[in-house]
């Protein structure tokens, strides 16, 4: 079974066609109208959501008409995120194109031409042959993407599909522009605690090794694939890869085996959150033997993550217990391999200033999201500021990115330490230090801002541009890649940043799509020797005219 999650877009379509969305009226109400359109074609999109958030309460939404039309009407004064969110395959709002924009409306204004141009989604097809050229069907074809996640680079699925009777598979959520390998596995499910594969290796049938594209064991040996908009990209076959088989004989203990259920995934690619979303899938694996053994086979030499633990009814993603441990197969089988299940960790810490505190404490409290990296395992907290905290329930041993929200007005994070080391920018490997393993949450109130305006050659001002500063600290693309701050002008084509640490940044403007994936970062990391450099000194405003360039000039 496959899970697909969309992390941070949820949806509920609530009117339909272009029409008044009933948004409170304000004093000299304001509209937004324009047309949405396909890049490539420029050919109208209906049935396209558009949802207006910020200024006035609560979210306006509405849909684009037959011709791409849409207008929102009893918008207030003030500044609006608007996103033109597309149905995906199947009709599934969430998992189509979108595009967001940035807009300040003006008492009364009616804007007309406020037009999106979404990057539609492509499609890879192909053929999954055996080393005779036959086609092997139940296999699991992969869509992946390298992406820097919490301070590494990792490669995460983001689609997936089976094999057909005649090998055949269908990727439909490709997106133009990003660079993807495609993997084909086999697709376990269900397994035995004990594997009734032969004890002698040379009797075993050979394992099928996961391929990339067009045959390669190894994501260094593929060929990546980048679609346009729209693409459809066919004859992607791959060329299967068998090897010798092995097998891992492990003991779950750490409580009554009947209580645990085990599973097994190659370490890389990995489930885990990309872009605006996220793909999880199911582990494969089973219950141990009332012995608490298994043996698992028809393993290809590589890196497996072994993983044990306990379901509770009604807590998705809430394991009481938890183990996991990297096992590499290498030219033989692999025994006496011991597998616990531990109970979840207390996770408690504190919020506080560095340097004098306000007068007031602030009113509102920090918010902070914790994620397990390649799971669905996820936890989080608030705290006054000052303050401490708990995570309630605690956390399982594993790795986790930390993401802090509601930062109070005029603060930005200067550190986050676990266990008296600083883990800003990178992931949190809990159970990993010993002694006062606590969270501290360090908040600082000397941050400065850096005002852009970007204009072309004629000294007209570009809206929707992409403002890009990166940190002179930056020591690395890993580093560069967590530390970015990133904006969009408004249509005076100007942005203004939140509070920033003090120090030297390197301030560049682009329509380039920013993301997270190693050809972007890598332009950006080449690109600080062309950007313009400015000083961010306490509570300092430093101030860039910029003009749009690509990341490769």
């Amino acid at each position: 079974m496959i899970e697909r999650m969309i992390a941070w877009l949820v949806l509920s379509i609530v009117s339909a066609g272009a029409q008044d969305t009933g948004a409170p009226k304000g004093a000299a109400p304001g509209s937004i109208r324009g047309t949405v359109t396909a890049v490539g074609s420029d050919s109208p999109m209906a049935g396209v959501a558009v949802i207006v958030n910020g200024g006035t309460p609560g979210r306006v939404q509405t849909v684009t008409d037959p011709q791409g039309h849409f207008v929102v009407r009893g918008l207030e004064a003030g500044r609006y995120r608007v996103s033109a969110v597309a149905p995906g395959p199947n009709g599934r709002m969430g998992f189509g194109p979108e595009a967001t924009r940035q807009l300040e409306l003006l008492a009364g204004q009616d804007l007309e031409g406020f037009d999106f141009h979404l990057v539609l989604l492509g499609q890879i097809s192909g053929r999954v042959l055996d080393q005779n050229k036959e086609p092997v069907p139940g296999l699991t074809v992969f869509l992946v993407v390298r992406e820097y996640v919490a301070g590494a680079l990792r490669a995460v699925f983001t689609d997936s599909a089976d094999t057909d009777d005649q090998g055949e598979y269908h990727l439909t959520r490709v997106r133009a522009g990003r660079s993807y390998l495609v993997l084909a596995q086999r697709g376990w499910r269900n397994l035995p605690a004990i594997s009734d594969a032969p004890a002698e290796p040379r009797l075993r049938r050979p394992a099928v090794v996961p391929t990339f594209y067009p045959n390669s064991r190894s994501m260094d040996g593929a060929e990546a694939l980048v679609l346009r908009s729209g693409e459809q990209r066919e004859g992607a076959d791959i060329r299967l890869v068998r090897s010798p088989s092995f097998c891992i004989e492990a003991l779950v203990d750490g409580a009554s085996p009947g209580d645990l259920t085990w599973g097994i995934l190659e370490a890389q690619p990995a489930s885990g959150t990309s872009g605006s979303g996220g793909f999880y899938y199911s582990i494969p694996g089973g219950k141990p033997g009332a012995d608490g053994k298994i043996r698992v086979c028809d393993l290809h030499p590589g890196d497996y993550d072994l993983t044990v633990y306990e379901y509770a009814r009604g807590t998705f993603g809430q394991a009481p217990r938890f183990g996991s441990m990297l096992v590499t197969v290498a030219d033989k089988d692999v025994q006496n391999v011991r597998l616990t299940a531990r109970p979840r960790i207390p996770l408690a810490g504190e919020v506080v200033w560095d340097g004098q505190p306000p007068a007031t404490p602030p009113e509102e409290k920090l918010s902070v999201m914790l994620q397990a990296v390649s799971r669905t395992e996820r936890g989080s907290f608030e705290s006054t500021v000052p303050g401490t905290f708990s995570v309630e329930g605690g956390l399982l041993m594993d790795e986790f990115g930390v993401r802090v929200n509601r930062v109070p007005s005029g603060t930005y994070v200067k550190d986050i330490t676990y266990g008296g080391h600083s883990i800003l920018n990178l992931s949190l490997r809990l159970g990993s230090t010993m002694g006062d393993a606590g969270l501290r949450v360090v908040l600082a109130r000397d941050g400065g801002t850096a005002s852009t305006r970007v204009s072309d050659k004629d000294g007209n001002p570009v809206p929707d541009c992409s403002i890009v500063l990166i940190p002179g600290s930056a020591g690395n693309e890993a580093i560069l890649a967590a530390s970015l701050t990133t904006g969009k002008t408004g249509l005076r084509g100007t942005w203004t940043s939140p509070p920033l640490a003090p120090g030297k940044y390197y301030v560049l403007a682009t329509n380039d799509p920013i993301d997270q994936s190693p050809e972007t970062i890598a332009k950006l990391w080449r690109a600080r020797t062309a950007a313009q450099e400015i000083e961010v000194t306490p509570n300092g405003a430093a101030t860039a005219i910029l003009s749009e360039k690509a990341l490769d000039q």
